[in-house]
This record gives C-alpha cells, sequence and structure tokens, in this order.
C-alpha cells in the first residue's frame, strides 16, 4: 500500500478516529455514534488497529499514542479544508499565507450583482462599534465612507494604519481638513510601508481580511472572525508590518 492509498483510507475512517478522541468506546456505542452498522464499524477499527492507531482494550476502543497524534493531524486537515472553502473568495485575491484554521467560521461578504459594495458595508459595520482600529491596507474605504471615517477617528476611535507611501500622499491630498483635523485629534496614526499584501484590520473583538480585485482596485471580498487565535494570529501579522513602517502622521 502506498502513501497515497494509506492517507485515503486514513481520511475515510477519520470519524472512527475522532469520536475515539473522545475517549473509549465499543463497538455499539460507535455505531450509534456514527450511524454506522457493525460490519462498517469492524471493517474500520480492524483497519486502524492494524495501522498501530486503535487498540481494543476489556471490550472498548481506544486510541494508541500514535492514534491520537493522527487523529489530530486529521482533524486540523479538515478544519483547514473547511476554512479554505470558506475563503475562498478572499484566498483568489491575494497570495498571501493566511492562517486558514482559524477562519473556519468567518463571515465571509462578497459583491453581489448590483450591490458591489457589501464588503465595505461589512467594515464599515464594523467601524462603527469598536473604539480603536489597528491594520494596513492596500486601498482606502470607498469615497462616500470617508467622512464618516474621519469622523469616527475624530470621535475618539484610536486609529493605527500601514499604506503604501504613494497611498498616504493621496489620503492626505484628497481631504486635507479631515486629515488635518483627524490629525490633530491625536486619535490618528498613519505608517509607510512596502509591499502589503492586502487589508487586515483589527476592532476591538474582530479580525477582518479584505481582498481587492486586481483590475478594478475595489474590494471584492470582506472576511471577518472573533475566534481567539485568529485575533492573536492578525495582531502579529500587524506588529510585523508596523515594525517596517515608517510614521508619516501622528506619534509613535
Amino acid at each position: 500500500m502506498d502513501g497515497v492509498e494509506r492517507l485515503v483510507r486514513l481520511v475515510r475512517r477519520s470519524p472512527v478516529l475522532a469520536a475515539l478522541r473522545e475517549g473509549p468506546l465499543d463497538r455499539r456505542d460507535l455505531e450509534q455514534r456514527l450511524g454506522v452498522s457493525k460490519p462498517t464499524v469492524l471493517r474500520a477499527t480492524g483497519l486502524l488497529d492494524e495501522f498501530g492507531l486503535v487498540e481494543r482494550v476489556g471490550g472498548r476502543f481506544r486510541l494508541t499514542a500514535k492514534g491520537a497524534v493522527v487523529a489530530e493531524a486529521l482533524a486540523r486537515f479538515r478544519r483547514i479544508e473547511r476554512a479554505a472553502t470558506r475563503l475562498g473568495p478572499f484566498l483568489a485575491t491575494t497570495d498571501y499565507e493566511v492562517a486558514v484554521e482559524h477562519f473556519a467560521d468567518a463571515t465571509v461578504t462578497t459583491r453581489q450583482p448590483g450591490d458591489p459594495y457589501r464588503p465595505v458595508r461589512r467594515f464599515m459595520s464594523l467601524v462603527e462599534s469598536t473604539g480603536r482600529l489597528r491594520g494596513f491596507d492596500v486601498a482606502t474605504v470607498a469615497p462616500g465612507n470617508v467622512d464618516r471615517l474621519y469622523e469616527r477617528i475624530v470621535d475618539g476611535m484610536e486609529t493605527d494604519v500601514c499604506y503604501p507611501e504613494g497611498l498616504v500622499e493621496t489620503i492626505v491630498e484628497s481631504a486635507p481638513e479631515q486629515s488635518a483635523a483627524a490629525a490633530a485629534s491625536g486619535n490618528l496614526t498613519l505608517r509607510v510601508v512596502d509591499d502589503l499584501p492586502c487589508g487586515l484590520a483589527l476592532f476591538d473583538e474582530r479580525v477582518g481580511l479584505g481582498g481587492y480585485d486586481p483590475e478594478t482596485g475595489t474590494l471584492a471580498a470582506f472576511v471577518d472572525t472573533d475566534d481567539p487565535d485568529a485575533y492573536a494570529w492578525g495582531e502579529r501579522e500587524f506588529e510585523r508590518y508596523r515594525a517596517a513602517a515608517t510614521v508619516v502622521v501622528g506619534e509613535e
């Protein structure tokens, strides 16, 4: 049996391994838990025993030490596959390496025919409810939302964002009075940094990722989650780019 065939067989029997991660079970427990027949359970446990992943002790099946490691790896694979499928619209816009397994339950907002600004509205809804905004981006929000973003900053939303150099100049020049007011509030820090891959936003309790249409430059997909591991990953990514950036508006 080659490695590919072995892997396929393991994936097919992964529900048994997943059930046994919760503790030892007898045959009938497995039948009821998985909704399968006695012959199916016996075939699956027989193969897993042959692979050294499961053993039978006192009439109940349990994972071996090796089986526990493999069961965790297969569970992680399933999480990553589910998350990658969910994040498909975002992943199609960038080659950025994302910790996708932490976004398995993310809210995914994409453009729709006749409604191209759905992702922007989702982003702005999170802006409205946060007291702090950190991140980096390769574009600014749609023009219709710029005024409200500046209002939130002046009203107290602490904002620390990294942009490509040319974009910061565009932001300031397109709305000089608002930019000046935001900077004077002490709540705005703008930084310049090279080679940003996409958009990343850290709100009070959620982390979001923005993917842009390479042809139009508009926000094509926005995904966000309150998963703690995703948030911690987002903070590490922000700090990585922030450390390489130069402050051009505000103070360190």
